[in-house]
């Protein structure tokens, strides 16, 4: 089985309860050790936490596995975001980083935001429930 890096949106979706479908999807994903992380999901999830929601959140982060995150990748980054914004898209600049952080390591990406949509040959995980919408 594929291993899985979610974004920050499914995390806040999952975390918060918002779509019991989302919370179960990524409930069976940390159950079968298939969840990866990286240093901009990390970010944007410490940024965002309330201190009383940080002791009982963050150490579940230490417990997966982080992709690296070299510094070519922001070179690489900065000409897939120069690409996009060529064609007319324009990414938030922490998923594109995100994003080549994923097409580096060749994991998919499950995410709720749609604008990853737009990157080339990047691996987009759709959990089996919402693969039939």
């Amino acid at each position: 089985m594929e291993s899985v890096l979610l974004d920050t949106s499914v995390w806040i979706d999952a975390l918060q309860g918002k779509t019991p479908e989302i919370a179960a999807v990524t409930q069976g994903l940390l159950n079968d050790d298939r969840i990866l992380t990286c240093g901009p999901v990390l970010f944007e999830i410490k940024r965002g936490l309330r201190p009383s929601d940080r002791k009982k959140i963050l150490p579940l982060f230490g417990a997966l596995i982080r992709l690296s995150f070299e510094e070519y990748i922001w070179e690489a980054a900065g000409e897939l975001d120069a690409s996009l914004r060529s064609k007319g898209i324009t990414i938030p600049p922490m998923d594109v980083l995100i994003a080549q952080i994923c097409l580096h390591h060749k994991a998919s990406l499950f995410t709720l935001d749609e604008h990853f949509r737009s990157v080339p040959g990047l691996k987009m995980f759709t959990p089996e429930p919402f693969s039939k919408c």
